[in-house]
């Protein structure tokens, strides 16, 4: 397959996850609702004088980054849920190659992923009255965390489409692949709010999303067409 045959087939998918999206919004929907309702909650149980100077900086990024896993894991799964529901799943494969076709989905994820730290994030920083030291390393830590969190739950979304009791396996299965991408994440943005130095930490975190790339590449194909 040519280059431009395979990036206009992940194009193809990451167009009709789209359109699909904005027929319906349920991911959308899902993130605003979950995302609003739970920064209320944590805001008011845990407001800006609730906490000493230093355990803010221990406390807030741990708590913003459980509000975007579990804002993203509410509607995320859904990235091949939905063609096994409506049973198209035989035409998508038929349609598209393994590769382009997670690619495309894959981005689809990332986009969303992204709009939920834009919406998040600020309203996260403005609630819990947290200055950032190092605005630069936050934005690294929220690119490089959303992107291994879209990446992994769209592998996962593939292990677990065919499956009853979706919501209970994916839990089970993205904690053993997203549990190493989080904490790498919490710490960066830790360094991000003190305005500490990295250290090997952005490494650490870029040869993780790196190292979940290639895995994913790898397993989807086997996944998908078993």
């Amino acid at each position: 397959m040519s280059a431009s045959t395979w990036l206009a087939e992940a194009t193809a998918v990451f167009v009709k996850e789209w359109r699909s999206e904005l027929r319906t919004r349920y991911a959308l929907n899902t993130f605003g609702l979950f995302a609003v309702t739970t920064l209320i909650t944590a805001s008011v149980a845990l407001g800006p004088a609730s906490l000493a100077p230093v355990e803010r900086a221990s406390v807030l990024p741990v708590l913003l980054w459980l509000i975007l896993l579990f804002t993203a894991t509410a509607g995320l799964p859904r990235a091949f849920v939905f063609e096994e529901e409506t049973h198209t799943s035989t035409a998508l494969r038929l349609a598209a190659s393994p590769g382009p076709l997670f690619v495309g989905k894959a981005a689809y994820n990332l986009a969303l992923t992204l709009a939920l730290e834009a919406l998040v994030v600020p309203l996260f920083l403005i609630l819990f009255d947290l200055a950032v030291a190092s605005p630069g390393l936050l934005a690294l830590a929220l690119l490089a965390g959303g992107f291994g969190l879209a990446l992994g739950s769209t592998l996962v979304s593939a292990l677990i489409s065919q499956a009853r009791g979706r919501g209970t396996l994916f839990a089970v299965l993205s904690l053993p692949i997203l549990l190493p991408l989080l904490l790498f994440s919490v710490q960066l943005t830790r360094l991000a709010i003190l305005g500490d130095a990295p250290g090997q930490t952005v490494e650490a975190l870029l040869l993780y999303d790196a190292s979940l790339t290639v895995a994913s590449m790898m397993l989807f194909p086997v996944i998908w067409n078993p």
